[in-house]
C-alpha cells in the first residue's frame, strides 16, 4: 500500500497546488521561506531556508531518502546576477517502518538552508529585491502525499531592517544540526568484505553509539543492523552491503550520527579485504 501511494504521489507531483506569500498551510505541514539576512550587499553571501513544521507523525526526506520516498527539491527565481547553492542538509533521522524498510528524513520541523551569492552590481537605491522558490516535497505517514508551494521573500538594498530574533534563533539551531568534518586526529577507512563494509574510525571517539547514514543510495542495506565494536584505535561499524550494489566502490560517503547528537561527514576510502576481489 505504501509503495502504491508513493507511485501515485510521484505521478501527480506536477499537479500539486501552488501557493505564495506568507507561510503556506500545506498538506499536514506549514512551510515558510526565511532569510537570515534582510539586506543584500554587492557580492555578499546570503543564507535562506525553507522551514517545514510538520504535523505529528508525518515526515519528509533527507538527500538519500532510503528505501522509499523522495527528497525535497527547490527551484529558485532570483534577481539578475544572484545564484543559489545546494541544500545544506541537517543530520537525518532513521525511520524504520518494518524489518525490511528504513527511510531517512525529518519529523516535527526542519529548516533546509541554502546559500545565495548576491550579484556584484547592486545599487543601494532603497528598492526591494524580490525572490521566490518553487519547492516540491513528499510528506508521508501511512501514505505518501506530494506537495508543492511557491514561497516568496525579499531583500532590501541599503535598508536597515533586521531579521527577527525568532529567525536568528531558528537559523542558529539549524546550523548546529549540520554534519561537521571529522575532528582533527580522526581518520575513517573502510574494509570491503564479501557481504559487508567495515567502517573503521580511528581517533578519540566519544558521544555514544553511532549510526551511519549512506549518502548514496544502493550501497548499504538501510534496514540492516549496524553492529558497533570498540577497537584499540577507536571503533568499527559493520554495514551490510545492499543487494543493489553490483560493482565495487572506491569511496564510502555518508554521515555518522552519534547518540549524543554529534554528526560528522564521512568520506572514507574503500579497500578490499585480503582474499576479496
Amino acid at each position: 500500500m505504501r509503495g502504491l501511494s508513493l507511485i501515485l504521489g510521484l505521478m501527480f507531483l506536477a499537479l500539486a497546488p501552488i501557493a505564495g506569500g506568507e507561510p503556506v498551510h500545506a498538506k499536514h505541514a506549514q512551510v515558510e521561506l526565511l532569510s537570515l539576512e534582510t539586506k543584500a550587499r554587492p557580492d555578499a553571501k546570503l543564507l535562506v531556508g525553507v522551514h517545514f513544521v510538520l504535523e505529528k507523525g508525518w515526515h519528509i526526506y533527507w538527500i538519500n531518502p532510503g528505501d522509499s520516498g523522495q527528497s525535497p527539491s527547490f527551484q529558485w527565481q532570483l534577481p539578475e546576477g544572484f545564484s543559489a547553492g545546494s541544500i545544506e542538509w541537517p543530520r537525518p533521522e532513521r525511520m524504520q517502518s518494518s524489518s525490511e524498510l528504513t527511510d531517512y528524513g525529518y519529523h516535527d520541523e526542519v529548516l533546509l538552508m541554502v546559500p545565495i551569492h548576491a550579484a556584484q552590481g547592486i545599487a543601494p537605491d532603497g528598492q526591494a529585491l524580490g525572490f521566490s522558490v518553487d519547492a516540491k516535497w513528499l510528506i508521508c505517514r501511512e501514505i505518501c502525499l506530494p506537495d508543492h508551494a511557491r514561497l516568496q521573500g525579499s531583500w532590501s538594498v541599503g535598508g536597515a531592517r533586521k531579521a527577527s530574533p525568532e529567525t536568528v534563533v531558528l537559523f542558529a539551531r539549524a546550523k548546529k544540526l549540520l554534519p561537521q568534518p571529522l575532528p582533527p586526529g580522526w581518520a575513517a577507512r573502510v574494509e570491503s568484505r564479501q557481504d559487508t563494509f567495515v567502517l573503521n574510525l580511528d581517533g578519540s571517539v566519544t558521544g555514544g553509539r553511532p549510526q551511519f547514514f549512506p549518502l548514496e543510495p544502493g550501497q548499504v542495506e538501510n534496514a540492516a543492523a549496524q553492529p558497533v565494536e570498540t577497537t584499540a584505535h577507536g571503533l568499527k561499524i559493520t554495514l551490510k552491503k545492499s543487494d543493489l550494489l553490483l560493482k565495487p566502490i572506491s569511496v564510502l560517503r555518508g554521515v555518522l550520527v552519534f547518540a549524543g547528537g554529534e554528526a560528522y561527514q564521512v568520506e572514507a576510502p574503500v579497500m578490499a579485504a585480503k582474499g576479496i576481489k
